[in-house]
């Protein structure tokens, strides 16, 4: 029995990289469950849309676009009138019709463009799998380090190989989702690894995928980068008593960091990075020295490895 997936994205719901991963995970065999803003949102972060009402709409629609004619595995798909953050809080928190089954792991993506260092403070797609985590579900946020990708292929295959590790280490119906116990149920165990392994399963960590469009099948296990976006503002036009101003970056420059997430990808490797879902002053927080202890060059962090 395979593990039901739910998907999100903030490229919007017909976005490529996301009908890309859909096909990739429903040709593997798992159950999915789509549930993404009803058009492009990037750059939300964590927002939700809480003074006005949202629009859920099922797509069955897409099932043609994304170029599937068999009727299983089971697959759900849904658009809301928000951002991805939305989209997860209806998932998981009771907006689907009742017969949509529960999910026991989050995809966020596939993102066109990387989400590296400092983009994680304004990505939805992290934004989408980090509430996942804050809901209790155990999360994979995944972006090809490409704007105009010609598809996505090497990012499916690279994403669904983590898939299948965190698939050995999670079960098949999530132990933490609605986090009933609050703070009073901890991520335990007797090793590092082990902390970890418990740590995803609750989603108080989530896992940031970065695949070069060159990716020849390595992995690197990371910290975020130093990624810096220079000349981030144009004056379009300049008037007497206002201005027409165009948030953007003229170059980007990134640090060559010993096992930053950047750095990683800009050598060719895909980059994993092992983010903890709540800030460090939290009560589920998860420790920087345990962090950092996932760090790994040669290949994925060793805690997602049963062998």
């Amino acid at each position: 029995m395979k593990h039901t997936i739910l998907i999100t994205n903030d490229d919007g719901v017909e976005a490529p990289g996301l009908a890309a991963l859909v096909r990739g995970l429903h040709d593997a065999g798992y159950p999915i469950v789509v549930c993404a803003p009803d058009r492009e949102r990037s750059a939300s972060t964590m927002h939700l849309t809480l003074h006005k009402l949202l629009k859920l709409r099922r797509r069955d629609d897409l099932v043609e676009i994304y170029n599937l004619t068999d009727e299983e595995p089971e697959l759900h798909i849904f658009d809301v009138s928000g951002f991805p953050a939305d989209c997860i809080m209806t998932a998981l928190e009771g907006g689907l019709p009742p017969n949509t089954p529960k999910p026991a792991l989050c995809i966020s993506g596939i993102n066109r463009g990387p989400n590296m260092s400092v983009d994680i403070l304004h990505s939805g797609t992290i934004g989408g799998a980090r509430q996942a985590g804050a809901c209790g579900l155990p999360a994979i946020a995944t972006s090809i380090d490409s704007f105009e990708p010609e598809n996505f292929s090497v990012a499916v295959r690279a994403t669904l190989e983590l898939v299948e590790r965190v698939c050995g280490i999670i079960p098949i119906a999530p132990e933490n989702l609605g986090r009933f116990d609050g703070t009073f149920s901890k991520a335990i165990g007797s090793t590092d690894e082990e902390i970890l392994r418990h740590a995803l399963i609750r989603g108080d960590i989530y896992l940031n995928l970065n695949i070069p469009i060159t990716w020849g099948g390595d992995y690197s296990s990371t910290h975020l980068g130093g990624r810096w976006y220079r000349d981030p503002i144009k004056i379009i036009e300049d008037e007497e008593s206002h201005w027409m101003i165009q948030l953007g970056s003229s170059y980007i420059v990134d640090e060559p960091l010993d096992h930053g997430d950047s750095h990683c990808v800009s050598q060719g490797r895909a980059s994993i990075s092992t983010l903890g879902t709540w800030p460090q002053s939290h009560p589920l927080s998860i420790s920087d020295k345990l962090l950092k202890s996932t760090i790994n060059q040669n290949g994925m962090p060793s805690w997602v490895v049963i062998d």
